[in-house]
Formats: structure tokens, sequence, C-alpha cells
């Protein structure tokens, strides 16, 4: 059995690349949003196809994705826990997204996110991330309006 060592730096710069994304995400640069990126990805999106294995058809998913911001975008990390190993890691979170829609309401939704990185030449980048939703098996209705104990309503 193996024992994982804290890396307390590599722990740290794996949150950096996390908030980075996050941050970029919100103001919709997508340059900056693909530069956390690794060249070889694999992701598995809460939105269109089953998976992206290549970065640039995740960027054209990005573009498209953006493109349905027409105010302010809800995007926030929370109960952030990241474990690292050598040159990999592995973040899991749950995630608050959404935004303002054209009548000017905000549209949040609770979902789960997990980020897979890799350390290459000294540099964190995300590999893999998969997106989830909980669903009613019954309806087949996605739940994303779920709020995590402890929390307030998503306004």
């Amino acid at each position: 059995m193996s024992v994982t060592t804290r890396e307390p730096a590599a722990e740290t710069a794996v949150r950096d690349l996390i908030e980075r994304w996050i941050n970029a995400s919100i103001v919709g640069d997508l340059d900056a949003i693909m530069g956390c990126y690794a060249s070889h990805l694999r992701v598995f999106d809460a939105i269109g196809p089953l998976q992206f294995t290549d970065a640039a058809s995740y960027r054209e998913h990005w573009r498209m994705c953006l493109s349905f911001m027409v105010g302010d975008m809800t995007f926030e990390a929370h109960d952030l826990r990241v474990h690292t190993d050598g040159d990999i890691a592995f973040a899991h979170y749950l995630v608050r997204c959404g935004g303002t829609d054209q009548q000017g309401e905000t549209q949040t939704g609770w979902m789960r996110g997990t980020t897979c990185c890799r350390r290459v030449d000294g540099e964190w980048k995300i590999a893999h991330e998969h997106f989830s939703a909980p669903f009613d098996p019954e309806s087949g209705r996605t739940l994303l309006d779920l709020v995590p104990p402890g929390r307030e309503e998503s306004p």
C-alpha cells in the first residue's frame, strides 16, 4: 500500500490553476480558459457531447457556451478538496453555475465537479474534467435545484 505524501506547494499550485480557470470562465476569456488545459485532454462536460478528447473541439464548445452569456456569469467552486501525488492531482468540489438570462434574472444550479491535473515541465494543467448533475430516475429530470446542506438557496 502506498501512502500519499502531502505537497503543500503542489496543492497550492493546483488550487491557483482552478481559481484562474474559474475567473477566466466568469469573464469569458476563452484564451485564458484554454490556457488552463493540457493539449491532450478528456472532458465529460455537463453540456453537449458525451465527451471531448482534444483541446480544439473543447475550445469550440467553450466558444458556444460563452455565446449564451447575456449578463453576469455565476461560477463558484464550493468545498474544494485537492489531492496531489507527484505529477498527478485531482480536485473535487460542488459547483454553482449559471448566469443572467435575457430578462435579467439570475438562473443558477448546483452540480458536481472533478478536475484531474498533470504537472508537465513544472506547470500544472487540467487533463481531465467531469461535471455531473444528479437526476431523478423516475422522471429523468436533472436536479439542478438541489442545494448542499448548510447553504442558502441559490439566488
